[in-house]
């Protein structure tokens, strides 16, 4: 469960992000052409303030590379 860091209200989770105008999501990769995908991006949102966050489904992958 993540809290805002504002308001200390529960944040809904698991929102996929966007680029406006296409239909693909954000992801992580390392530095460089073609490099692995480390992860795909999410989005927390809070009910209360409009405060979002971002975060990986995955973070394993970061600490690996």
């Amino acid at each position: 469960m993540r809290k805002c860091i504002r308001c200390e209200v529960e944040l809904k989770e698991n929102f996929d992000v966007k680029v406006e105008g296409a239909a693909y999501g954000l992801k992580i990769t390392k530095p460089g052409i073609f490099k692995e995908t480390l992860g795909k991006v999410h989005c927390a949102v809070c009910p209360s303030c409009g405060y979002i966050e971002f975060y990986l489904d995955d973070p394993s992958k970061i600490s690996e590379s």
